[in-house]
């Protein structure tokens, strides 16, 4: 469920789901923010309902939260549970159903690997763990040892239980369809968080919040047509959203991969067609390093044009005077005279196939100053 309302005063943002999922995601969740913000909204009520999911992923929601520029209030409308404990701590004040429920318990996970890879899991949980316990002792004035007792295991805590823990700052009279749902202490120890997020969900009349039923998904088609091979048609659809992810990271690592290839391979090409021209007599091996550079920003095509029109190198003085030669031919014009803008404007390949010395040498005698200035 996602819900975004727009009040006079404030504005009323309603998730229920995985923290991680479809609706309860960074992204989707920064964005609302981000939205709210612009239509310059200073006052947020945020309702939530999760039994927890990614820590990494509910980390960027709790950045979101930190970074509104105003007063943001959690309203808690049936759990929150695992990260959902720590999203809440995020509230100016924090609200909870008369019949609600929060869960805390340390960070969870799991890998694979050698001994190495599972210590360092285990010293990131430690790490994660570190800071949710800083956050509750600074939320409830909580003493180390009092919050060391909340990462044993899952500690359940209903409204009561949580007004005297201090982790919120009241209760709120949830709107249902039927009566409130009552689970005792008893049957919480029993039942885990995603089956009391269940029955919660069951309770209330979703249509306020979602009046547009959604469309389900064609799992087939979607599998089919994103050649997805890690999940079937009984997959959830966080698992083939996930798959569609990774199949689209997959496809852009090898078209960057190719890129690379063909970049590469471009460059040995513009070595080739440089060092040929040497050869040629067209260039000097000490312009090498200039006509690569400027065939990597023009391209081989361009370079091999700016060749084409290039002549076998001869030194100035074999232009200056009828008898000397160029690119193999007698010349009989006198070109002792010719200034650096003649050459420009009459013989550019001649000008190009000079050394950079004997272009200066022109430029200066004709412009009284060096090139560039």
């Amino acid at each position: 469920m996602f819900k975004v309302q727009k009040l006079e005063n404030k504005a009323i943002v309603t998730i229920w789901g995985y923290v991680g999922g479809s609706n309860l995601q960074s992204e989707r969740v920064s964005e609302a923010f981000d939205d709210i913000t612009e239509d310059g909204y200073k006052l947020v009520d945020f309702h939530i309902h999760t039994y927890g999911g990614d820590v990494f992923d509910g980390n960027l929601i709790c950045n979101v939260l930190d970074g509104f520029d105003g007063d943001v209030d959690i309203y808690i409308d049936g759990i929150a549970a695992s990260m959902g404990s720590v999203i809440m701590l995020r509230g100016r004040n924090i609200y909870i159903a008369e019949n609600g429920y929060i869960m805390i318990h340390p960070p969870q996970g799991g890998c694979y690997g050698n001994a190495v890879d599972l210590e360092k899991y285990a010293g990131m949980l430690r790490k994660l763990e570190k800071q949710f316990k800083a956050d509750l002792m600074k939320r409830t004035g909580m003493s180390d040892a009092e919050v060391d007792e909340l990462m044993k295991g899952d500690n359940w805590f209903d409204a009561e239980d949580a007004i005297k823990a201090k982790l919120v700052t009241g209760t709120f009279n949830p709107k249902t369809k039927n009566d409130p749902v009552k689970v005792t202490k008893a049957e919480m120890s029993a039942m885990d968080n995603k089956s009391i997020y269940a029955k919660f969900v069951a309770q209330f009349d979703k249509s306020v919040f979602n009046p547009k039923p959604k469309n389900k998904m064609n799992k087939e088609a979607v599998i089919a047509r994103y050649g997805l091979t890690t999940v079937t048609a009984e997959s959830s659809d966080e698992d083939i959203y996930k798959a569609i992810d990774a199949k689209l990271a997959e496809v852009k690592t090898a078209k960057e991969t190719a890129e690379q290839a063909l970049a590469n391979k471009d460059k040995e090409a513009i070595a080739i067609e440089v060092d040929a021209a040497i050869t040629a007599g067209k260039i000097t091996k000490e312009q090498r390093d200039k006509y690569i550079a400027r065939g990597e920003k023009l391209g081989l095509e361009e370079l091999k044009a700016v060749f084409a029109d290039m002549n076998a190198y001869d030194p100035v003085t074999n232009h200056t005077k009828g008898g000397g030669t160029h690119g193999g031919k007698k010349m009989n014009e006198d070109r002792s005279d010719w200034k650096f803008s003649d050459w420009l404007e009459k013989d550019n390949a001649g000008l190009e196939a000079m050394t950079d010395k004997e272009r200066d040498a022109l430029y200066k005698a004709e412009f009284d100053q060096e090139p560039g200035q």
